[in-house]
């Protein structure tokens, strides 16, 4: 049957973690809890009503409305207004702080811009120590093999291929990696009322198994910002294209700050049995489409993000080199001989 190697010395743990639990009895309301287990709400029922609520999207206005409905009120709630119900929602035990900055450009824009974004490291410590995770995420880079004669190498899990193994090759003796992905889509949610846009970037953690990673149920992929989308004050398309790419660039290496700061020295992380792991962050993988890809890749429409081939060459059949940090690098500096970029 399939056999597994695993790499040696990697993913040590250690004593002194905090599970979710620990965090949750932690909370200033543990007391009462323990003599009513949906506190700040009086039963299961209220606390269903309450979750509906807050996830239907109705307003603060609509959701009074509903509350001072005669059927309603003849259900004796223990709240009675909206902004008690928000209240209440909001004594509960958080996930991550939401944080908020201006953001300020070397151009003017027509409006001001506001940077909504969370700690990428908080937000991986939150997936690691979510209890829906348990059993569903590994720490080891391993070799997965279909039979015991170790013939024929099979690839299901980002910890199975040759990078992880790679990376961990480049860690001290008994670290994990943990490796980061992050995903980001420009979404169009209005067109006849205020062309609005949004500009989410997500982020999970690529130890966390495929199967479960991909299900709506277990929330692996965590809001980790909210790009802003500028609007340059500049009639040239072609320049205030470029600055919207420059702008978007500099968030994410802004946002993604402290990823790569613990990929570079590491950090003691908690698993969610509570133990401590000695853990560095590589940002692994990038979910996009293809026009955001080339825009994260900083080439034109009609060129590969992912290898060197132009539109020309897409029906060749071979595969052109990789554009790879190096490549891309020596790009700028080959194109600040002739102008300056900067």
């Amino acid at each position: 049957g399939p056999t597994k190697d695993f790499y040696e010395g990697a993913a040590e743990t250690f004593d002194g973690g905090e599970t979710f639990q620990d965090k949750f009895q932690q909370d200033r309301y543990a007391k009462q809890r323990e003599t009513n287990l949906h506190y700040p709400f009086a039963s299961s029922g209220e606390w269903e009503l309450a979750a509906f609520l807050n996830g239907s999207g109705l307003s603060l206005a609509k959701t009074e409305q509903f509350l001072k409905l005669p059927l309603v009120g003849r259900m004796n709630l223990s709240f009675k207004t909206a902004k008690e119900l928000r209240s209440r929602i909001e004594s509960l035990p958080k996930g991550p702080l939401w944080k908020s900055t201006t953001w300020k450009t070397p151009y003017p824009t027509k409006k001001p811009l506001t940077l909504y974004y969370r700690d990428p490291i908080e937000c991986l410590q939150s997936l690691m120590s979510n209890p829906l995770l348990k059993g569903s995420i590994d720490f080891t880079p391993f070799k997965l093999w279909k039979t015991a004669e170790r013939v024929v190498r099979v690839y299901n899990e980002w910890l199975s291929g040759d990078a992880a193994w790679k990376i961990q090759d480049q860690l001290p003796e008994g670290a994990t990696v943990l490796g980061a992905v992050v995903s980001s889509d420009k979404t169009q949610l209005s067109t006849m009322t205020g062309n609005r846009q949004a500009h989410p970037l997500l982020i999970t953690s690529a130890n966390i198994r495929m199967n479960c990673r991909m299900k709506a149920s277990f929330h692996a992929f965590l809001l980790l910002a909210l790009v802003p989308i500028p609007k340059f004050i500049e009639r040239d398309v072609e320049i205030r294209g470029v600055l919207e790419s420059r702008t978007f660039h500099a968030v994410l290496d802004f946002v993604l700050g402290p990823l790569k700061k613990v990929a570079e020295i590491g950090l003691m992380m908690s698993d969610p049995l509570g133990w401590r792991r000695f853990c560095f962050t590589p940002l692994v993988a990038y979910i996009l489409d293809t026009p955001e890809s080339a825009m994260v890749a900083g080439v034109a429409g009609k060129t590969s993000s992912v290898t060197t081939a132009s539109y020309k060459n897409f029906g060749d059949a071979y595969r052109h080199p990789p554009r790879t940090r190096d490549y891309t690098v020596q790009q700028l500096h080959q194109l600040e001989r002739h102008t300056d970029p900067w």
